[in-house]
């Protein structure tokens, strides 16, 4: 089983913007479960607070292993919502990939 964590931090600045803008992306994010057979859970979450070092919105996914995760990352859906996040929505990303034993 792999899990991938994605950290993302917002381009918007303003309260009220961040908050629309997360609640779209995890709106955008939650559309892609069922893109992979091999996806076996995913999720977005809000960092409790909005301190500026803070990363707002985490994505955790669960895939039953590594070949199901590049279906996943290569899958026309999630393209497109990487183009739309990349389209002044998402300032940033971290990204760790591991294996849960």
């Amino acid at each position: 089983m792999i899990r991938h964590v994605v950290s993302l931090q917002l381009a918007a600045t303003e309260p009220a913007e961040r908050r629309e803008r997360a609640n779209e992306l995890r709106d955008q994010l939650r559309g892609l479960r069922d893109v992979s057979p091999g996806l076996v859970t995913l999720d977005v979450y809000f960092d409790l607070g909005d301190a500026p070092a803070h990363w707002p919105v985490i994505l955790v996914a669960d895939f039953v292993d590594a070949a199901a995760l590049n279906d996943y990352q290569s899958h026309p859906r999630h393209r497109d919502v990487v183009t739309w996040m990349n389209a002044g929505v998402v300032s940033d990303r971290v990204v760790v990939d591991f294996a849960l034993t």
